[in-house]
């Protein structure tokens, strides 16, 4: 499922009516929402990232596998599958990692944050966003408290909710859902429509399916941590902020967490956010302006791409080749059709954003609409 946006929304042209004989054509594109809440991320540059994915071999996990998505599925059942649920007494160790994976080789088993700091460390690792959350019922009777993450998927241009513990994801329709599109679901009607999806084939056993963990009840409450640079920077880097979604739901009800109401309530640590794009802006997602000069167009790119490469370009069906985030194209068909898409360090490539021109006969230079 990608939300798209008519470019009339996403491209501001200069010039909204023809400049000479063209002009800007209204594409569908990835909206463009940009990051206001979350200031930090994992640095390509630190050796940890190639550590963790040589030490585990996790390459040899992916091998063959040019989907995306299955690639992350394939990650997050490798974890899932080497590191043992134990919540009552997990084994002592590092809130980190390395450690945490070691320790699960050897037999060690975890709770659900360790499952989540890991899943961030090695989602990270191959350039795919991730950001840890918290979820609950919050209900007095069933104040558990859940750790999971999102994952930004490019070829879906949205946040998918994706948790190592259990294998775990959850669709409506047959896409893939965000922690909010699961919470809007549950506040509606329970989630009666959401699937719980296990495996990497969304398809595994429906026997993991037991207790609340497990089930779209768990997002009735959301939180999202602002610190996204867990792997690759010190414990003194990281905030204990915590954001959540300020609606008529979280005014009118209170979240209780083991029986109290959740810490962060009514403290400086909590951000309550009403604008739900802010929670779910759009990494690697490109916003253009296009100003039109005779027989040529110069486009800007802009985008909050994490550890950005380059950005680049297509025409037609050509071959995608790097570009600056100022490229001036040349107009000599009816229809002008460029591609354009971030690509970061890692080599993973945003979702294609297109800015479509079109030679528009019978209008003359200059002016803003075509003669009666």
């Amino acid at each position: 499922m990608i939300r798209l946006q008519s470019s009339c929304l996403v491209l501001l042209a200069v010039a909204t009516a023809a400049q000479g004989e063209f002009v800007v054509v209204p594409s569908e594109n990835p909206r463009y929402c940009p990051n206001e809440l979350f200031p930090a991320f994992e640095d390509f540059h630190s050796p940890r990232m190639a550590q963790l994915r040589t030490r585990y071999k996790l390459d040899a996990v992916v091998k063959g596998e040019s989907d995306e998505w299955k690639r992350i599925l394939l990650l997050r059942h490798w974890i899932h599958a080497n590191v043992r649920i134990d919540n009552e007494n997990p084994t002592p160790t590092k809130m980190d990692a390395f450690s945490i994976l070691d320790a699960a080789l050897e037999g060690g088993g975890f709770h659900c944050t360790h499952f989540s700091i890991v899943q961030h460390a090695v989602l990270n690792s191959y350039g795919y966003v991730t950001r840890r959350l918290g979820c609950g019922p919050g209900t007095r009777e069933n104040g558990g408290h859940h750790g999971v993450n999102e994952v930004w998927v490019n070829a879906l241009a949205k946040w998918v909710l994706v948790d190592a513990k259990y294998d775990l994801h959850f669709e409506k329709n047959g896409a893939p859902l965000s922690a909010l599109e699961i919470r809007d679901e549950v506040w509606t009607d329970g989630g009666q429509l959401v699937k719980a999806c296990f495996g990497p084939d969304g398809k595994g056993p429906q026997d993991k399916a037991k207790g609340w963990e497990t089930t779209p009840q768990t997002y009735r409450w959301c939180s999202w941590e602002t610190s996204t640079n867990w792997f690759t920077h010190s414990p003194a880097a990281r905030s204990s902020t915590l954001v959540m979604l300020d609606d008529e739901n979280f005014r009118r009800n209170t979240w209780y967490r083991d029986g109290k109401p959740h810490w962060a309530l009514k403290t400086p640590y909590l951000i309550a956010v009403p604008n739900r794009s802010w929670i779910e802006w759009t990494p690697n997602v490109i916003f253009s302006t296009v100003k039109l000069t005779g027989g040529a167009a110069l486009v800007t790119l802009n985008s909050f791409t994490p550890n950005i490469r380059s950005y680049q370009v297509r025409s037609g069906d050509g071959d995608w080749t790097d570009w600056e985030d100022q490229v001036e194209m040349h107009l000599n068909k009816k229809l002008n059709r460029f591609r354009f898409r971030a690509v970061n360090l890692f080599g993973v490539a945003g979702p294609p954003h297109e800015v479509r021109i079109e030679r528009r006969s019978g209008l003359s230079s200059g002016t803003n609409s075509p003669p009666a």
